[in-house]
């Protein structure tokens, strides 16, 4: 390969996702430390990225038509999707780097065979596509840089509700598209309850409106108000940042959690562990499984969703305290 000055990054389609390629975007950031690195992927998901140590500049899927001005010289493609190619083939980006698969390779240039890895940690599938561009690494240890504006907005809105002089519990309730990854609203609240009362503390639920049901549901059976922010990515990631620790599903919000380093316990019943487990170094899992695990929380073949109060109150709790008391013992 010749020189490389201008790298696009075509970032995975979810948010979890997102936070699992970060080591594999570390590695790219590292190899080649003086290009300028673009992220291509959904506005909603750019403000996460906005005074990244990693990243130059965000470019929304929406802005497709401004790839080829940009003159690009690598473009590398986590989404596995023909059409995650299609959008930067033909736009004058001499390498192209990829999976093999969904009728794509002729658009690749340097194409990873995902057969032999198809289904191991997405973290480490990641990293292990960029063995075709010479970058042949073990899986690093990263944190998501928190910019100095997002925190100086996380710390207006929680000084607002009267928040930063308690300790505060971040929870992650929902579960973009898939039901049955949803621990029962009834555990969240009785959680919720116990932790406020003991500690003293606020309780923050991070949510999208798609998930409003669910978080109307929790809410109902709390004896506290909690706070709830519709705010950027970015300002979430800052609040969480300022939190004790965080419970919820295998979800965005939990990988989002984890990646920026605070005690973080993950809930599986309907995922395999083995593939989505969160990257922080404070982040652990509780995993319970029934007779027809993994359906992945989209379909019960049952139709009962039993798995989602497989996992009880006082063992996530057992754990979870567990976890920060660890945390404030180094401290």
């Amino acid at each position: 390969m010749k020189k490389i000055n201008k790298i696009l990054i075509h970032a995975p389609n979810w948010l979890g996702d997102i936070m699992m390629s970060l080591p594999a975007m570390t590695l790219i950031r590292e190899k080649y430390s003086d290009a300028h690195i673009s992220i291509f992927l959904k506005s909603s998901m750019c403000s996460v990225f906005e005074e990244s140590d990693i990243i130059n500049e965000t470019i929304p899927l929406s802005k497709i038509d401004t790839i080829k001005s940009k003159k690009f010289d690598m473009a590398i493609l986590f989404p596995n999707s023909f059409i995650s190619a299609l959008r930067v083939f033909g736009k004058g980006i001499k390498y192209r780097v990829g999976y093999s698969g969904d009728y794509r390779n002729m658009m690749l240039t340097h194409i990873a065979d995902r057969k032999p890895v198809r289904w191991i940690n997405t973290t480490a599938y990641y990293v292990n596509m960029l063995k075709v561009i010479g970058i042949e690494s073990e899986v690093p240890k990263v944190k998501l840089n928190i910019g100095s504006k997002a925190l100086e907005r996380a710390s207006l809105y929680l000084e607002n509700e009267d928040a930063l002089s308690k300790p505060i519990f971040a929870y992650g309730v929902g579960a973009t598209n898939s039901f049955g990854k949803v621990w029962h609203e009834k555990h969240f609240a009785e959680i919720m309850n116990t932790l406020s009362k003991k500690y003293d503390a606020k309780t923050l639920i991070i949510s999208t409106p798609e998930e409003s049901e669910m978080v109307k549901n929790v809410v109902s059976l709390l004896d506290h108000k909690p706070l709830i922010p519709h705010r950027d990515l970015a300002t979430i990631s800052a609040m969480l940042s300022l939190c004790k620790g965080f419970i919820g599903n295998d979800s965005g919000a939990m990988h989002l959690s984890s990646a920026i380093g605070i005690p973080t316990l993950g809930l599986y019943f309907a995922t395999p562990p083995y593939q989505n487990m969160p990257i922080g170094e404070r982040s652990d899992i509780i995993v319970k499984q029934l007779p027809c695990a993994f359906c992945g929380g989209q379909k019960c073949k049952l139709g009962t969703f039993e798995c989602r109060e497989v996992i009880k109150p006082n063992e996530v709790l057992a754990k979870f305290e567990n976890m920060i008391e660890k945390v404030s013992s180094k401290n």
